[in-house]
């Protein structure tokens, strides 16, 4: 009789009421990452180490995340042993859980959860407490008081070019050009974090080999990269990223919930 789903290794199959157990060492290593970015040394803006960062902070960005996104899920649902009903309800059922938890979290903490915290970023404090915004922008409450993000910018990219310290690069530059929203929590962070929760917490259940390696281990790599990236540009506090990672746990384990009681219910049942 055949089966809809390849079997994980012994041992670390999960009921779809709960976490896979190394699961847990991994949000605990996450976390601990995330509180180390408080010893993270500055560095200059204006190199090619510092563009490099810039393209890994990127990688999280709405542009961009997508085709990750279509590659691993391309990484689960190719693995061997399924019948294209599960394949294809799969590849529709974790595409739509990303989307719910990337693109609804983003709209949820850009329109309702940053403004109400209304953090101001770090480079935005010492930009216009040293005057480098013009002599109307004496403070960063000054800069906010602006008006929306894009009025922001255009003030950003009005004076920023002129700025000589900190000395940027062309792409640092324009990347706090664009970034002039409110800082808490990193948005940046909680995208990266939630889907490497997810796509190891799949990958525990459902995979092996280098399929598996792949989603626990070089997934949740790159998201510390980008939750350090915050820090090394000087767009975020350090609180900033580990409440990103908190939240990005959250929306993380909560689709990965939906999706394994969505297919494994009756199988666990």
């Amino acid at each position: 009789m055949s089966t809809n789903h390849v079997a994980p290794p012994t041992g670390n199959r999960p009921g779809y009421d709960r976490l896979p157990r190394p699961l847990v060492g991994l949000l605990i290593g996450l976390l601990a990452a995330s509180l180390l970015s408080f010893v993270l040394p500055e560095i200059a803006l204006d190199t090619s180490l510092a563009d490099g960062i810039v393209r890994i902070t990127d990688t999280a960005y709405w542009k961009q995340m997508p085709l990750l996104c279509v590659v691993v899920l391309i990484i689960l649902i190719s693995r061997p042993g399924l019948t294209a009903r599960r394949r294809s309800g799969e590849a529709g059922a974790i595409a739509l859980a990303m989307l719910i938890a990337l693109a609804g979290n983003a709209l949820l903490n850009e329109n309702v959860v940053k403004p109400a915290f209304g953090v101001h970023r770090p480079n935005i404090v010492d930009l216009a407490e040293s005057g480098a915004l013009g002599s109307d922008i004496t403070d960063s409450d000054a800069f906010y008081a602006v008006g929306d993000k894009e009025a922001r910018r255009e003030l950003m990219g009005e004076y920023l070019p002129a700025v000589e310290s900190p000395p940027l690069s062309d792409l640092v530059r324009a990347h706090w050009i664009h970034e002039t929203g409110y800082a808490f929590p990193s948005g940046h962070s909680t995208a990266a974090v939630t889907l490497a929760i997810l796509m190891a917490a799949l990958g525990y259940s459902w995979l092996r080999g280098w399929r598996l390696r792949m989603m626990t281990v070089l997934v949740p790599l790159w998201a510390v990269a980008v939750v350090y990236s915050r820090i090394l540009l000087g767009v975020h506090w350090e609180a900033d990223v580990i409440a990103g990672t908190v939240a990005g746990f959250g929306w993380g384990v909560a689709a990965f919930f939906v999706i394994r009681s969505a297919f494994d219910q009756r199988a666990t049942s």
